[in-house]
């Protein structure tokens, strides 16, 4: 395994550790995605940061409802990890009216504020999402029925390439006729938004896809196709042969498989082992120095937040969940 790989695997199944020893949560599928944010700032979970961040969050009168719900815990972890947590807030919320200026108010652009202060300069942030309400009223009218307002944070998210929205959609169009066999229409759109982020053709960038996908099928790998297929995405578009993803994922899949503390998580368990894995070789592949194109690089980036998003979103499918006070 990869030093680099094996040290994030090490820090997550600490911070897994931590999080479920001293401040349970009733959602288990939010302990990896709150882990995750500590692994991604090189940052070990702290209870009292961690309970400061959640009384900051419910103390606020800004706070809305939006944010008050299954995201509290992940606000959280992202205001622990920042060395002004307040000043942070104030982003988020920022952030958040913006997103309001072009899309229909929900708690997904509460999510989607979340994700876009990590990699948008502030200056900036208002024409990214701009040309990511063009970009989703391209996609509405390419799939009516498929886009709804879980598309948003992609549509922003693509904002941020460098092709042309025609380019993009064009991308997006020719990724989703060449796998929507493999998979629910919804999950292969999500994927093409994911792989449309990426240069190269779509002929190249389906078959890597398609080939990471059938090889772990025939590994016996029990495959979700919800938040599960988005990151799988993610990782195709790294310079990395399908063979090195490969060992990557069977390396740190067999390292967390070990720990009883990976296999307790009802709903990210025995039976989808890879998401632990696939979450931590999207932090991996975007700081090896080996990814050298600030393209691809960037691309990978903003794959990792969407499908965060996804992960999240899927969480809320359900009701949701109490959190402590």
């Amino acid at each position: 395994m990869k030093e680099l790989l094996k040290n994030l695997c090490d820090k997550y199944l600490l911070n897994l550790g931590l999080f479920t020893d001293f401040y349970p949560l009733e959602r288990d599928i939010l302990y990896p995605v709150c882990a995750n944010v500590f692994c991604a700032a090189d940052a070990v979970f702290d209870l009292g940061k961690f309970k400061d961040s959640m009384e900051l969050i419910k103390d606020n009168p800004k706070v809305l409802s939006s944010f008050r719900s299954t995201v509290r815990p992940l606000i959280a972890s992202l205001l622990s990890v920042s060395g002004d947590p307040r000043g942070e807030m104030e982003k988020y919320f920022g952030c958040y009216e913006l997103l309001r200026k072009y899309f229909t108010n929900s708690e997904h652009l509460a999510l989607l504020s979340l994700l876009l202060v990590r990699i948008a300069p502030a200056e900036s942030a208002e024409d990214y999402i701009k040309r990511g309400r063009q970009i989703y009223d391209r996609m509405k009218k390419e799939h009516r029925i498929l886009t709804t307002k879980e598309d948003v944070a992609f549509a922003v998210m693509l904002a941020f390439s460098e092709k042309t929205d025609d380019e993009l959609i064009e991308d997006m169009e020719a990724c989703y006729k060449l796998l929507k066999k493999r998979a629910d229409n919804n999950s292969i759109q999500t994927v093409s938004h994911v792989l449309a982020m990426a240069n190269g053709d779509p002929e190249d960038k389906c078959a890597k896809f398609g080939e990471l996908y059938d090889s772990m099928i025939k590994k016996g790998r029990k495959y979700g196709k919800h938040y599960e297929l988005a990151m799988l995405a993610a990782l195709s578009i790294t310079k990395f042969s399908s063979a090195e993803i490969l060992d990557d994922i069977s390396d740190s899949e067999n390292f967390l498989s070990q720990h009883r503390s990976v296999g307790d998580l009802s709903e990210f368990g025995k039976e989808e082992p890879m998401s632990h894995t696939f979450l931590l070789l999207t932090i991996a592949y975007a700081g090896d120095e080996n990814v050298s194109s600030e393209s691809e690089r960037h691309a990978l980036l903003a794959a990792r937040q969407a499908t965060l998003y996804s992960v999240l979103v899927y969480s809320m499918m359900t009701v949701a969940p109490l959190v402590p006070e």
